[in-house]
């Protein structure tokens, strides 16, 4: 399993007013692609007894990047007292069918608990690349990972991403560096 950083931060306004802003700070789209991720779990947990992070550590994806790849993945991660990711990584299984990998692990016990369908916009600038992701249609996170596509650099610190986000003064939830979207939408539409 490969270990990666990233830090994602909730946005507090229209993606129109996001994206203004981004382009006056010098940022130009360099991709658009989209996510499905079907999180399951096994049915023979007692979710009712198990925290939010716990449950979702039990979690196996199938992933659908439309028209990109399809996989099995399992994301690890190991948290502090205050719920900020001190280490991650993910281990991936290329599938050819979502449905009969969905087939496949409802065989062994495991069943759908909830979807995420992430639009995903790679927006970049002479220095920095962020991931804007619209996600259920209703949310939108901003994401910065360690090891960039489109710029080469690479950072080796949580607080070097942080700082140069800061630097954008961008409209998003301060202080919270560390976002879950899987654990906005498991609260929403498991734990109503």
């Amino acid at each position: 399993m490969k270990l990666e950083k990233e830090i994602t931060v909730k946005v507090n306004c229209d993606y129109k007013t996001l994206d203004a802003k981004l382009t006056s700070k010098g940022f130009v789209i360099k991709e658009e692609y989209e996510v499905n991720d079907d999180y399951l779990i096994d049915s023979k947990l007692n979710l009712k007894k198990m925290s939010n992070l716990e449950i979702l550590s039990k979690c196996i994806l199938i992933r659908d990047i439309v028209e990109i790849e399809k996989e099995l993945l399992y994301k690890y991660k190991k948290y502090d007292a205050n719920g900020n990711i001190l280490k991650q990584g993910k281990v991936k299984c290329p599938v050819l069918d979502t449905k009969k990998a969905l087939e496949f692990m409802n065989m062994i016990g495991y069943k759908s608990l909830f979807k995420i369908y992430d639009k995903c916009i790679v927006y970049c600038s002479n220095k920095t690349e962020l991931i804007v992701q619209l996600v259920n249609n209703k949310y939108i996170f901003i994401e910065m990972e360690d090891e960039p596509q489109y710029i080469s650099k690479k950072y080796e610190d949580i607080k070097d991403m942080i700082s140069e986000l800061e630097e954008y003064d961008l409209p998003y939830e301060k202080g919270n560096y560390f976002v879950k979207k899987a654990e906005i939408i498991l609260d929403e539409d498991v734990n109503k």
